[in-house]
């Protein structure tokens, strides 16, 4: 059983001998890192066929810096405790601006109109993904996320995974670089971002 939810480097020298149960969180790339091209191929996602998100995955495709932008509720109302601040959003928006001058945003959320709400850009410059609504539907906002090229995650394994998993090698990833460990969730334990992601 995992010992906190810190990556522990003590488990890469365990050599198991026949059928190991883990149990535990896991989350930090270190755990996979060398086996990183295998968890990809085994984490491809089927991409949905439906009319809606071949059209909105065309539109990311044609963008030259399609930005995913993920905006995670976990409490209500939505300035709650263990959500990522509005001030995070403003913050990160202005650091891919620099990064990515000419870049066209998409907003994933699990409550669209409030998540538009905290995203700093004119219209032109932002297109809301709220079509896909419903945890069975859910796999298919992941999907389109992997078709951006750059990232705004929430504190959130979804988007944690929507940016990792996204094939462009030259993509610019922002987080939160708060901790929260406590309440409904745990984020910013030791390994749990990527060296070369951008934590603010």
């Amino acid at each position: 059983m995992q010992e906190g939810v810190d990556f522990d480097s003590r488990l890469l020298l365990f050599k198991p001998q026949g059928d190991v149960y883990l149990e535990g969180y896991w989350q930090s790339e270190g755990y996979f890192k060398d086996v990183e091209e295998t968890i990809r191929q085994e984490l491809l996602i089927t991409p949905p066929t439906d009319a809606a998100n071949q059209a909105m995955v065309s539109r990311i495709r044609t963008c030259p810096e399609a930005v995913a932008v993920h905006v995670r509720f976990f409490d209500e109302p939505y300035t709650g405790f263990n959500n990522a601040s509005g001030d995070y959003y403003i913050r990160a928006v202005e650091t891919m601006k620099r990064l990515a001058p000419d870049a066209h945003y998409f907003i994933f959320s699990d409550q669209p109109a409030n998540a538009r709400a905290r995203i700093p850009l004119p219209d032109a410059r932002v297109t809301l993904v709220a079509h896909n609504q419903g945890d069975e539907h859910a796999y298919a906002d992941l999907w389109l996320m992997t078709q951006c090229k750059h990232f705004i995650t929430a504190n959130s394994t979804f988007s944690w995974w929507g940016a990792w998993l996204a094939a462009n090698p030259n993509k610019q990833i922002i987080a939160p670089g708060f901790e929260m460990c406590q309440d409904k969730m745990g984020w910013g334990f030791k390994g749990l971002l990527p060296q070369e992601w951008i934590k603010l």
